[in-house]
């Protein structure tokens, strides 16, 4: 969680500069905040720990970073990543022209993170840092080619409108879930979702713009899933999307919700090419192959259930509520390996399988309750999410080895799971391989993803006329 601290928190900055004075260094920011009414800190709490901070001044439309730190057990986890995506938000938003900053030259790490976010060398301040030299960065902030994309997404329970900024910088994000309608059925209702699409659109269209502090004047280009999902649900998505680009006379581009996936990643950061992308989620169990953006070649898929729909499926089964991939996770944590499952199509293809498991699962349990046995919900969840990620994993690495790729992404709901991200992450370590998983918030359907992606459709030249429907079953190409 990032908090925007200014001069009116001054009972919250005493409380977190006695709290970790560590992160703070030598010097209080109460005195900083008394004394320079220009100061503004971001700060970043993990688990209700300060891991980091980026101070800077705000002087009319001009920004200056003047302190950042990450604390060194903390490094390599993006959270610089998060506070400059804050700060560029933020920018944004408040029509600042540019942002300035001072780094020391041998400091190549900082340099090259401040380069992904297009600051460049402006000039040289010789010993600043002590006999070392400084460089002068600054970053451009109001230009003529930034493309502003406004994202809607509405495929399946959420409807959602995100504002991203040259694909990576996402300025605002509403998101309308529709969880507690549908928990007590169990699933999603599809004449119920759209019903509430169409109920929530254009309140969520509205808080976005606001939150943006943007007009629809200032949008360069409209995104919308057109497809595959439930056809009711898209079709609220895609007359919005329709009817804004006739009424403010701006492109339309459909995107596919795998790809908006996908692309969640790049919100954390930049795709690296070539990478294989395992998708993950109620709907989708696919390997893709990408060597460049927007290209995309299916390795493999699934042949019958998604993972995500089976955890849910597997759920009702073990009787825990709708959705029930959240919970069979928790439940995972706490169990151990007691109950033998099948490892579903344990072949040598890319595709997936997972009826047969489910079905297993049932057996399972009715077989224990028709002996009289009470079903270890911990252990039983432990043992189908043991055998869920041995399938990922082995066919995913044997991927990445076979296409000899050294990038992978996870893209979609279920890439949220702890159990599926650290056991990637053990073993993408072990085989020095790059890996990047989304953010949770980016894991299960937003927008900002699908405007991410449409950025990228953007600069392909993939646009639509207003003749565009919704599909409710097609492939990614």
């Amino acid at each position: 969680m990032i908090i925007n601290l200014n001069k009116n928190d001054l009972d919250l900055i005493k409380e977190l500069t006695e709290k970790f004075p560590n992160v703070f260094l030598s010097y209080s920011i109460k005195n900083d905040f008394e004394n320079n009414p220009y100061t503004n800190y971001l700060i970043y709490l993990l688990n209700d720990k300060v891991v980091g901070f980026l101070n800077y001044y705000e002087i009319y439309e001009r920004m200056e970073i003047v302190n950042f730190n990450v604390l060194d057990q903390f490094q390599n986890k993006h959270i610089g990543s998060y506070l400059l995506d804050e700060l560029m938000k933020i920018a944004t938003s408040k029509k600042i022209k540019n942002i300035t900053l001072e780094v020391r030259i041998d400091n190549e790490k900082a340099i090259y993170l401040y380069k992904k976010y297009d600051f460049v060398e402006v000039g040289i301040r010789k010993n600043y840092y002590n006999g070392i030299d400084g460089i002068l960065m600054e970053c451009e902030m109001i230009k003529m080619d930034d493309i502003y994309i406004l994202g809607i997404e509405s495929s399946c329970d959420e409807t959602s409108f995100s504002i991203v900024k040259n694909g990576t910088i996402e300025i605002s994000t509403v998101i309308s879930s529709q969880i507690d309608i549908h928990k007590k059925f169990g699933g999603v209702v599809p004449e119920i979702a759209s019903r509430a699409h169409i109920k929530n659109i254009t309140y969520v269209l509205d808080e976005c713009l606001k939150k943006a502090n943007m007009k629809m004047d200032d949008i360069t280009a409209i995104a919308v899933t057109y497809g595959p999902g439930l056809i009711g649900s898209l079709l609220v998505g895609v007359e919005c999307a329709k009817t804004l680009a006739f009424l403010y006379n701006k492109p339309l581009i459909p995107v596919h919700h795998i790809s908006g996936h996908i692309y969640a990643n790049n919100l954390v950061k930049r795709l690296e090419f070539p990478l294989i992308a395992l998708v993950i989620s109620g709907g989708h169990t696919e390997l893709i192959l990408m060597d460049k953006d927007y290209s995309f070649k299916k390795l493999g898929g699934t042949l019958d259930d998604a993972v995500g729909e089976c955890y849910d499926k597997v759920g009702r089964v073990i009787g825990v509520e709708y959705p029930g991939g959240p919970v069979i996770d928790k439940l995972a944590s706490l169990g151990k390996h007691t109950y033998d499952l099948p490892i579903p199509l344990d072949d040598d293809s890319y595709n997936f399988s997972f009826s047969g498991l489910k079905s297993a699962v049932i057996n399972l349990a009715h077989n224990e309750e028709q002996r009289g046995n009470k079903i270890n919900k911990e252990n039983l969840a432990c043992s189908f999410q043991d055998v869920v990620i041995k399938v990922l994993t082995k066919k995913t690495m044997r991927a990445l080895k076979e296409y000899n790729v050294n990038n992978l992404i996870l893209a979609g709901g279920v890439a949220a799971n702890h159990g599926i991200r650290e056991k990637f992450k053990e073993l993408c370590e072990e085989n020095n391989i790059n890996y990047t998983f989304p953010s949770i918030k980016y894991s299960t359907d937003n927008a900002a993803m699908i405007a991410s992606s449409g950025y990228y459709a953007y600069l392909d030249n993939r646009f639509s006329d207003l003749t565009l429907n919704p599909i409710s079953s097609v492939e990614l190409k």
